[in-house]
């Protein structure tokens, strides 16, 4: 189920996009991807203004291309000298970028689109408005963020999950990405009108008998969710805990030294599909790992 079979790298060829292409390198070779396919983008508003200051704006142009092009052979040489893998296309376009990795994703089918955080133009300070954050709003197909220089596959992964449909597909597409990891799946949980109860004076001995029953139905999900999740030789755990969910995932991340979060695009209430989920927003502005954010998967 949800095979990787190509994967899409967009490099800006900065160093923080290298991490991004050796990762999909690694992780082509690792689950034996059917193709790997590198794209840079040339922001055309910034060629607009190079031609307007430019004496001889055609020669000055056609060097930037010719210097990109060379750079592109460089990095395919490169992935393929260090971890066999053998890419498919080199692309270079120009246009704005997050228009044309969405663009370019879709033409290929991809199964995995892959972004370096903090390069010059993904992932800024501000995640609002940052390239990232725009191919989100569009992009269709999973999107892998990628902030840690990679040297092995994935190892510890942590799935923060609502028990929907939406969710148990995310996780399925995390164990195809690295089915040798171990994975913790997480759910946060409030009691319903918490803050209203405790404002409303309801007793102390009442809102633990809430929050006691909201656990133990909470853990029976879990054990459900788990449970059809598990395959042979998988190595899953479940974990439910009591919190605010950006704050136990925050405090999970670093207890458990995760190297991949995954996540879903939407929690099951949200309605706005063509905005991440507030959650999702928060984890991939603060995580210091790779994030994996799943749109629905058909």
């Amino acid at each position: 189920m949800f095979p990787i079979k190509r994967i899409v790298v967009a490099t800006d060829m900065s160093p923080f996009a290298n991490r991004a292409e050796a990762r999909a390198a690694l992780l082509a070779h690792d689950l034996g991807s059917e193709s790997l396919h590198l794209l840079h983008v040339i922001d055309h508003l910034a060629l607009e203004a190079l031609r307007h200051l430019d004496q001889t704006p055609l020669e000055t142009e056609q060097r930037l291309m010719e210097s990109s092009r060379k750079q592109l052979a460089e990095i395919e040489h490169k992935l393929f000298e260090k971890y066999g893998v053998q890419v498919i296309t080199t692309t270079l376009n120009v246009g704005r970028a997050y228009t044309e990795i969405v663009r370019y994703a879709e033409f290929l089918d991809a199964s995995l689109v892959i972004l370096g955080a903090h390069g010059g133009g993904f992932v800024r300070d501000l995640f609002v408005g940052s390239t990232v954050d725009k191919v989100l709003r569009k992009l269709t197909r999973p999107l892998l963020i990628v902030k840690r220089e990679p040297q092995v596959a994935y190892r510890n992964i942590l799935i923060p999950v609502d028990f929907s449909e939406a969710s148990w597909r995310t996780a399925k597409f995390a164990m195809n990405i690295a089915p040798h990891a171990h994975i913790t799946v997480l759910h946060a949980f409030e009691v319903p009108f918490e803050a209203k109860l405790h404002s409303a004076g309801v007793d102390y001995k009442l809102m633990q008998f809430y929050e006691a029953e909201v656990h133990a139905q909470k853990k029976k999900e879990m054990q459900q969710f788990v449970s059809e999740l598990e395959t042979p030789g998988s190595s899953l755990t479940g974990i439910v805990e009591q919190g605010a969910a950006v704050d136990i995932i925050r405090k999970k991340t670093e207890t458990l030294e995760t190297d991949l979060i995954v996540i879903g695009k939407h929690g099951h209430s949200e309605r706005n599909e063509m905005l991440p989920g507030g959650v999702t927003t928060h984890v991939i502005q603060e995580a210091g790992c790779d994030i994996l954010v799943v749109a629905s998967l058909s």
